[in-house]
């Protein structure tokens, strides 16, 4: 390997972060080795409305940078990781029970998103809701997205579940965190139960529309070890740093987090427990990111070499995985893949059968409504996303796009031009067990939602059968597939929730 060039790595985060202006949020970008930080940039501020910068001090929400922490301190407990959800949380709902509890922590269980599940019955992730409400809810998911083990498919579900299940043994991550951690390290991490928690200098996370001002985020369910944590990029490099060490709480966890797990027909995927695999020039790297309204966070550490790279970002429109990678390209010599906007054809695209649809425009691709960008995949003509989250493998076959999504092997047809709804479409739904309904009107016009939150929007046909149906807000306005898989059953999907059906009135 290259002599790594501090120097260079300095320079290129300072360059970053010169693009966030002092009157903007902004963020701040570390460089650390197992012996401690190497370098720091920052930019723009931490509150407009006090005028605080952004440093390296600043404390932040980490959002699902959490979920390594939690898989560390789950092994720390002595977790049995091949256990079944049912065996250590009784009374989740019987699609759950059989799931391993190592596949709920690595993306692989087919455990339904619980905030998708409540955004398509019209509950935008602003609401307020408790923990009492989110179980409540939880219990009346039918089933899983797909088989354990048969895809890759991001989930936060399994984190809450988890961290109750440990709870109910006397092991509260809240503690570990704050007491355990914090007293080890001498970090001030802090696990709030919800955004409306004090955290003394807690940053503000902001959003605009294009070109408008900036506003202050918000969310509404109760946090979890999916994403709660809350610190500074220093004390995340503490820890990480530990943990590259190998010493304290951190001690002996790092190989076991970091070893891939394999799917049911034995290929291993690019995510172990809580944290993501990836390659720069060829170097293997491990990492994970974290978004929540207003905030994006990514980390890449070098574990053989012992070095890392942390892109913390109170503005939504921040990419922190590029600006973690740029910075550890700089820092190695590597050269990033180049971004494929042209190799695939563009519009919408529908499989033969089933609720899977994407779009792509000029290098972005959208998978039941999850987006990525595309880049010059190994073989001539094939586009790969960079992300462990959503791992993306497609080639041109024709007028249609085929290859893997998830690792599960897909093709996708261009959507007609003449595409229109069946009849069938129009009536009212129910989810009875949601509390959820809808109607479609005979000119395909969907209305969801009850008071001030009614809605009325336009479906899109993608064909007789399927449509696209607006669903959230902003400032994550989303689309789900209203899939009209018998005649009075009309299911609703997500990319991380594929489940939830409602019957005609």
């Amino acid at each position: 390997m290259a002599e790594l060039d501090w120097k260079a790595a300095c320079r290129a985060a300072d360059a970053l972060c010169a693009a966030w202006p002092d009157d903007t949020p902004g963020g701040t970008i570390l460089i650390f080795d197992r012996n401690g930080m190497r370098g720091t940039a920052q930019g723009g501020c931490a509150s407009l409305v006090h005028g605080l910068p952004f440093t390296p001090d600043t404390p932040t929400r980490f959002a699902s940078i959490t979920k390594h922490v939690f898989c560390a301190f789950a092994l720390n407990q002595g977790l049995d990781m091949q256990a079944p959800l049912g065996a250590l949380h009784p009374g989740l709902p019987a699609a759950f029970a059989d799931v391993p509890a190592f596949r709920a922590l690595s993306m692989t269980g087919g455990l339904p998103d619980l905030m998708q599940s409540y955004v398509i019955c019209a509950t935008p992730s602003s609401a307020m809701l408790d923990v009492a409400a989110l179980d409540a809810f939880t219990l009346t998911l039918p089933g899983l997205d797909n088989p354990p083990g048969v895809e890759m498919s991001y989930s936060n579900t399994g984190y809450r579940v988890m961290e109750q299940a440990l709870a109910a043994r006397g092991a509260v991550f809240r503690d570990w965190v704050e007491v355990t951690l914090n007293s080890a390290l001498g970090t001030r991490f802090v696990f709030p139960a919800g955004w409306d928690s004090v955290v003394p200098g807690l940053a503000d996370g902001y959003w605009r529309e294009a070109g408008g001002p900036w506003r202050i985020g918000g969310y509404g369910m109760a946090l979890s070890a999916s994403g709660a944590l809350t610190g500074s990029a220093r004390d995340l490099s503490v820890w990480l740093a530990a943990l590259l060490r190998g010493e304290g709480p951190a001690g002996g966890l790092l190989d076991r987090m970091a070893t891939p797990v394999t799917l049911t027909d034995g290929r291993a995927v690019d995510y172990g427990l809580g944290l993501a695999h990836c390659r720069l020039g060829g170097r293997p790297l491990l990492g994970h990111g974290g978004h929540l309204t207003g905030f994006k966070n990514h980390f890449l550490v070098d574990r053989e070499a012992g070095w890392g790279v942390i892109a913390l970002s109170n503005r939504e429109e921040t990419d922190p995985f590029l600006l973690a990678l740029r910075v550890a390209a700089a820092l190695t010599g590597a050269t990033l893949r180049d971004p494929a906007p042209n190799l695939l054809p563009e519009g919408f695209f529908v499989e033969a059968d089933g609720p899977c649809w994407i779009e792509h425009r000029a290098g972005a691709l959208t998978f039941l409504g999850a987006r990525e960008m595309l880049y010059a995949g190994d073989a001539p003509g094939e586009a790969v996303s960079l992300s462990p989250y959503l791992p993306i493998r497609l080639q041109r076959d024709g007028d249609a796009i085929a290859g893997e999504i998830g690792h599960v092997a897909r093709r996708f047809l261009p959507v007609r031009t003449d595409a229109a709804l069946s009849s069938g479409f129009a009536g009212t739904w129910r989810a009875a067990a949601q509390h959820a309904t809808l109607t479609v009107t005979p000119d395909g016009m969907v209305e969801a939602g009850g008071g001030a939150l009614f809605r009325r929007a336009a479906l899109m046909p993608l064909d007789a059968t399927r449509a696209l149906m607006p669903v959230g807000a902003l400032p994550w306005p989303g689309r789900a597939c209203a899939w009209l898989h018998a005649p009075d059953m009309l299911r609703l999907v997500t990319n991380r929730s594929r489940v939830l059906d409602f019957t005609r009135a």
